[in-house]
């Protein structure tokens, strides 16, 4: 350092302090997500109808996603668009899986579609039934008013498959094409696909059963934390209507408001989630997803402005760092232009 100016040495240092400062902020950011699963538990053998519960809350939340793991087939098996404390994750008909071994799985999806993946217990499947029903009785996504947008299920309760199609004359929403399967003839359920929407977007489409030349057609306006339930059940029979969605178990606080006090608290035991999630309201209409029908679920993106972000802060940094490396290099030029002067 003896060949350089005080000065330049003292900018060097100020400089990665401050890069330390904000790789530090950065680091921070990335973490605060709470993922905790109360239920099942590790080790614990489960047959029939079962409501996973826990705590899924972070920054940003778009989504989070319920997958079943066994040797390396992840499954799908719920979406849920709004955070959960203390309440119910997921509601599983275990008998549409084969006995075995399973873990969960809990994808976080934050509103840039950036996402993290958390391994969560392991537990047993024993049903005994020899195989798989071919339909649950439960929808497994439970249906919470959405973060970041508006949401919609779509029901296909026809004995065809459905060609269903979105979109909207409005340049900055979404468009896509989904298939969803018919209906079991005796399932107590539909299939169906859950989307999240863009507010204040006028969405146009139309439902066409397999084979059909002509199917129904639909339009509405999508507004911010709205749940819209869509059936088609054959024809040019189709419902829309707005519903108020799930009641949450009583000692879920996740759908407080951030600034809430109450909202964050300690981690229930397993027993007291449990007891809250029995005293909440079940799906009644469920919907078989399996693994390849999975992948059809589209996820639009989202309007509006998220949480702050440390964008502005990284460019402030590579601005100030920029203009202390131009004065440096002016003062070192001086220096010399100075010594050599004399």
């Amino acid at each position: 350092m003896k060949n350089y100016p005080r000065q330049l040495a003292t900018i060097i240092v100020i400089v990665g302090i401050f890069l330390l400062a904000v790789s530090g902020n950065t680091a921070l950011a990335a973490r605060g997500e709470t993922v905790e699963i109360t239920s099942p538990s590790e080790g614990e053998s489960v047959s029939g109808l079962v409501t996973a519960t826990g705590t899924v809350d972070f920054m940003d939340f778009m989504k989070y996603e319920v997958f079943l793991k066994t040797g390396n087939q992840l499954m799908w098996a719920a979406t849920v668009f709004a955070p959960v404390i203390n309440g119910n994750l997921a509601y599983l008909d275990t008998r549409t899986y084969p006995d075995g071994l399973y873990q969960l799985i809990i994808r976080t999806v934050k509103t840039d579609s950036n996402y993290n993946e958390y391994p969560g217990p392991t537990f047993a499947i024993e049903n005994n039934l020899g195989a798989p029903l071919p339909y649950p009785e439960v929808e497994s996504s439970p249906l919470y008013p959405p973060e970041a947008g508006a949401s919609a299920r779509v029901r296909n309760c026809s004995g065809d498959n459905l060609s269903f199609t979105y979109g909207s004359p409005q340049g900055f929403c979404s468009a896509d094409d989904l298939w969803i399967p018919y209906k079991e003839q005796n399932s107590p359920t539909c299939p169906y696909v859950d989307l999240l929407l863009i507010p204040d977007c006028e969405y146009r489409g139309s439902a066409n059963g397999q084979g059909q030349t002509k199917g129904a057609t639909y339009s509405f306006v999508a507004e911010h934390g709205k749940i819209y339930e869509i059936i088609y059940s054959g024809g040019q029979q189709i419902y829309i209507a707005e519903i108020e969605g799930d009641e949450r178990a009583s000692t879920d606080t996740g759908g407080l408001a951030l600034d809430d006090s109450t909202r964050y608290q300690e981690m229930s035991t397993p027993e007291a989630v449990a007891a809250g999630a029995d005293e909440a309201a079940k799906p009644t209409v469920a919907a078989p997803v399996t693994p390849d029908a999975a992948q059809d679920e589209t996820i639009l993106p989202v309007s509006g402005a998220g949480r702050e972000t440390n964008t502005p802060f990284m460019v402030a940094a590579i601005g100030l760092i920029l203009f202390l490396l131009v004065a440096g290099m002016v003062a070192v030029m001086r220096k010399r232009g100075h010594s050599a002067a004399n």
